[in-house]
């Protein structure tokens, strides 16, 4: 998603508001913190961003995350981990001797939640647009509308092509309904979709 709306966000700024608005938001965040726009460009959490640049300020824009079930998630990312060789965790993963052992270690040693992303931790939603990876699609268009561009999702890091629930037996299915709880009952996901 980040490849298909780069180009209404970034220098040279067009002759259009809410691109101005984007620059000046990414602006605003390099003089604010010490490392720059691009440390905010994917995976920031709302909360984080907020602190960043000011409640007023966020809220003046539009904004949106994208949730996934989380079964498709871990073996997405396990995938992902693998072949990127530059992902800061390609070693651990190419340590693990197969994916059991990756979702063993990842509910034991490393719990992230989707929900950690978008929610304050009173439990407000803090984004006005909640899509799911499994409807990106007609998702993605919504967005697009409500930020008044037209712009094509591409199909990138596809890293895995077979049906998640093929990766799982019983005792890793378990794991991650246990361990992704909270996601799993806020975004309303189960093993089957």
């Amino acid at each position: 998603m980040t490849n298909a709306l780069k180009p209404f966000a970034v220098d040279p700024v067009p002759e259009n508001t809410w691109r101005r608005l984007a620059y000046r938001i990414a602006k605003k965040i390099e003089r604010t913190i010490s490392y720059g726009p691009e440390s905010f460009l994917t995976h920031t959490k709302a909360p984080e961003l907020i602190k960043a640049i000011g409640r007023e300020t966020f809220d003046s824009f539009f904004s949106f995350a994208v949730v996934r079930n989380p079964w498709d998630w871990q073996v997405s990312l396990y995938h992902y981990m693998r072949k990127t060789v530059d992902h800061p965790q390609h070693e651990l993963a190419m340590s693990f001797a197969d994916f059991d052992e990756y979702i063993r270690w990842r509910c034991a040693k490393e719990v992230r939640f989707q929900r950690d992303f978008i929610y304050s931790t009173e439990g407000e939603l803090l984004v006005d647009f909640v899509a799911r990876f499994e409807t990106i699609d007609a998702d993605f268009k919504t967005i697009c509308s409500r930020i008044g561009i037209l712009a094509t999702l591409p199909k990138l890091n596809v890293s895995n092509t077979t049906p998640y629930q093929q990766f799982y037996n019983e005792e890793t299915r378990e794991l991650v309904r246990v361990t992704f709880a909270p996601d799993i009952t806020l975004f309303g996901y189960d093993f089957e979709n």
